[in-house]
């Protein structure tokens, strides 16, 4: 006979996909959600985040009051995100602008974390708890952590990042596609007050409110506001040169004018560098990825976000990935009201997500070659650059979510 008590369910990672997917379950009375987070808070480090339409579909199912949660999160709407040449013959000109009909937000990530995760009781918020051993029981599964602590529960989700251990739980530690493999580029990160970037870059391309994406030669710059508009992120990423297998590599003006050198007599690479390497420790962080893995799934455990299919920054689809993940997970666990039956949700899960997930993945990278300047045949050219980019984003941000949350009902429904 089923059990029908509450299913216990734990996430490791309080990361967006954590929180997400906590959110998800929360609302859920017949399941209770414990999140563990290996750092001290839940503190949402990182830039700012893009939201494109098809993050908005996702996040509007997780939050019924999204669009106030935007304004109370300092988003900022963006037009469209405009391609332009930075350098060669062409520099100035426009490629294209990506979802000009469909705006996307910008807001910074610890807001929207704070946003998520409010309504949940801060008793099943745990910092400080990394995770170090899942023990496999008769039923359910033991959690061990490096404090010494343990925890029940019928369920892990792991949402703990590229770099998490439940990866290597699901897929084997010896597996080729546990760790995360250079992705080729390495980019600088910067958050400046507006009328820092406004002396650099002008007003005039600043008050388009759109993201801008400037193209060379082996790399690109992108700016954008965010905060109601009173700071500017600026981010440089060119093709990574450094061979010594660092995540983190200090910069100086002469590493970032190498980098960007086809378009130093540019419109924005001078002031973009001024701007990029305006911060106590300037350095370029290198692009990690995860090749495809063969499944999500491992019994009662599972990986989602980061943790299952970490992407290049390329398409901004990594954040709506995870929150697509969340929302499918979420609709999963509605459908059952027994911890016998969770192995069947997340067989579904892996079903439902894992292609579509790892395809963005994948189109992610090429555009990468293609945003950076480097993809064959097509090099600086407007114009076979604007015909490789037209409709690349179509099957992301056009994506049907309500045709997928119900195919993944009625898949559930045939393995039942």
């Amino acid at each position: 006979m089923a059990e029908t008590r509450k299913i216990q369910i734990a996430i490791s990672g309080g990361g967006l996909a954590g929180a997400a997917i906590a959110r998800a379950l929360h609302q859920q009375a017949h399941i209770e959600v414990t999140v563990y987070e290996s750092a001290p808070g839940f503190s949402g480090m990182g830039m700012a985040i893009g939201m494109a339409i098809n993050a908005q579909r996702a996040l509007g199912k997780l939050v019924p009051d999204a669009e106030e949660m935007f304004k109370r999160a300092g988003a900022v709407t963006i037009n469209s995100s405009r391609i332009m040449l930075a350098a060669g013959p062409h520099a100035g000109t426009k490629v294209i602008d990506v979802a000009e009909e469909k705006p996307g937000k910008i807001l910074h990530r610890a807001a929207l974390l704070h946003e998520l995760l409010e309504p949940i009781p801060k008793d099943r918020l745990h910092a400080s708890k990394k995770l170090a051993e899942i023990e496999k029981q008769e039923k359910g599964l033991l959690l061990k952590f490096e404090d010494g602590s343990e925890a029940y529960a019928d369920a892990l989700i792991g949402a703990d990042g590229i770099y998490g251990s439940v990866r290597a739980h699901v897929l084997g530690a010896n597996h080729e596609a546990v760790k995360p493999v250079a992705a080729g580029w390495a980019g600088a990160m910067n958050m400046v007050p507006y009328p820092k970037a406004e002396a650099k870059l002008g007003a005039e391309i600043l008050n388009e409110n759109r993201q801008f994406g400037w193209v060379s030669d082996g790399g690109i710059f992108i700016h954008d506001s965010i905060m109601g508009g009173k700071m500017v992120q600026c981010i440089g990423t060119s093709v990574n040169r450094d061979t010594s297998g660092a995540r983190r590599i200090p910069i100086d003006r002469e590493y970032m004018e190498k980098a960007f050198a086809s378009c130093l007599d540019g419109p924005v690479a001078k002031g973009m560098i001024d701007l990029l390497l305006d911060q106590e420790s300037p350095a370029v962080f290198a692009q990690y990825e995860h090749t495809n893995a063969p499944t999500y799934v491992r019994g009662r455990v599972c990986i989602a976000g980061d943790a299952a299919h970490a992407m290049t920054p390329w398409q901004g689809s990594g954040a709506a990935t995870a929150l697509e993940d969340a929302v499918i997970l979420g609709t999963l666990f509605e459908q059952i009201r027994s911890p016998d039956e969770v192995e069947q949700v997340l067989k579904t899960y892996d079903a439902v997500r894992r292609p579509r997930s790892q395809r963005i993945a994948e189109s992610s990278r090429q555009t990468g070659r293609i945003l950076s300047g480097i993809a064959d045949d097509i090099d600086l050219d407007p114009v076979k650059m604007h015909d490789a980019l037209t409709d690349r984003w179509s099957f992301i941000h056009n994506f049907d979510l309500d045709g997928h949350i119900e195919s993944a009902k009625a898949s559930l429904k045939e393995k039942s």
